[in-house]
């Protein structure tokens, strides 16, 4: 559903979106990075979504210089989600799918070779989360299965998650952070078994990435299995304390204090429950999707933690995963609240101009000035597309859709 634009928010989202444009195209040749969350991938993602909403924002020259430059340089990339591969090569697909009538299914034939190779290891050895491991394969997967078959790499994922799963009984599996991960709380005692409640560092990440292995026969029982038991062990990390801040913490035993985001805390929980509740018919998930979410309409940027604006634990981040929870389970509070929270970023932008986006870099502490996907200015143009056309097809590479 439209999130409700009269015509003159109209124009102020259409006047900001188009200076990121002239933003982004700035960095695309100083831009560091090839990678879809902080790199050249992303700002192509959200300048061919602004190309679509108008034709004359973009600069298609600067635009196909760009994409080539990151098409030739595929082979010196790492394979990860992050800067790597994985996204790299998500964004190439999700662009290939764009035109139906020209789509090659052959385009990306050797990284889906890549990846079978790369992704075969049992037990898996590496990170399990989806920045920089196994779950960050599972968008391009995903992705591709769209239009060809990919039992292979769908199998890889699932075997990878099936060989280093924490079966706490025969009703519950969950799987602890590595004990050389960089991304453990705890790296005092790496020995001990951490549960990160993140969607983009943990189990919520881990259930999202194997959603995907539904939809093929051969992979779906053992998804399946994998899913429910763990969708059941996270629904038992939830508190009903009467004086919760959150319903969940951020690692399982914390503190309920999570943050309101993308990467952490129930909101993007309660999109992973919701998602599965749909993908395996159990409405008892999307009942309890549905509480918790609703549980944090009313939660202002204090209490959620919200010091920036982008799509990872921003403002208008907010707006998109908001959206996404009312595509998967319409309801007016969770729509009032994708609005409150653009209506939220566009005073703080009237306010303060272009710093109201920058990113707050957390080793600094302070605001800069963020061109990227998953922190900046790219990530946030996406946010305020989606708010005017309610698109968010490319939600997929976030585990969202």
């Amino acid at each position: 559903m439209l999130l409700p634009v009269d015509s003159e928010k109209k124009h102020k989202i259409q006047t900001l979106i188009g200076d990121l444009v002239k933003l982004v195209e700035s960095d695309l040749t100083s831009v560091m990075s090839n990678g879809l969350l902080s790199g050249l991938a992303g700002h192509l993602l959200f300048l061919y979504r602004a190309s679509e909403c108008c034709d004359d924002w973009v600069d298609e020259v600067q635009f196909h210089q760009a994409l080539e430059r990151l098409q030739n340089e595929l082979a010196e990339q790492t394979p990860e989600l992050s800067s790597g591969l994985a996204g790299q090569a998500w964004l190439l697909e999700y662009l290939n799918q764009s035109n139906s009538e020209e789509y090659d299914p052959e385009l990306l034939e050797e990284i889906d070779s890549f990846f079978a190779a790369a992704l075969d290891f049992t037990p898996w050895t590496g990170e399990v989360e989806m920045v920089l491991g196994l779950g960050g394969y599972s968008p391009y997967i995903a992705r591709r299965a769209k239009q060809t078959t990919q039992t292979v790499l769908l199998d890889r994922v699932v075997t990878g998650y099936e060989s280093v799963a924490v079966n706490i009984n025969e009703q519950h599996t969950t799987w602890s952070q590595p004990a050389q991960s960089v991304f453990r709380f705890d790296k005092d005692d790496t020995t001990a078994p951490e549960f990160n409640l993140g969607l983009a560092h943990g189990v919520p990440g881990i259930i999202a990435a194997l959603l995907p292995a539904l939809q093929d026969e051969k992979t779906k029982s053992r998804a399946q299995t994998l899913i429910i038991n763990s969708c059941d062990w996270l629904l038992e990390q939830q508190t009903h304390a009467t004086d919760r801040a959150a319903c969940f913490g951020s690692c399982a035993g914390d503190k309920h204090e999570s943050r309101l985001g993308w990467c952490y805390g129930d909101l993007t929980i309660a999109l992973t429950l919701a998602r599965a509740g749909h993908a395996l018919d159990k409405p008892c998930y999307l009942d309890r999707a549905l509480e918790i979410a609703l549980f944090n309409v009313d939660r202002d940027a204090e209490q959620g933690h919200i010091n920036d604006a982008g799509l990872c634990h921003g403002f208008f981040g907010l707006v998109t995963i908001y959206q996404r929870l009312n595509q998967e389970m319409p309801h007016p509070k969770l729509l009032q609240a994708a609005q409150t929270w653009l209506d939220y970023g566009l005073a703080k932008y009237e306010e303060s101009g272009l710093k109201a986006l920058y990113s707050f870099n957390g080793v600094d502490q302070d605001h800069q000035q963020d061109f990227s996907f998953l922190m900046g200015y790219a990530g946030i143009g996406l946010a305020l597309i989606g708010a005017l056309d309610d698109n968010l097809d490319w939600t997929d590479c976030l585990l969202m859709s």
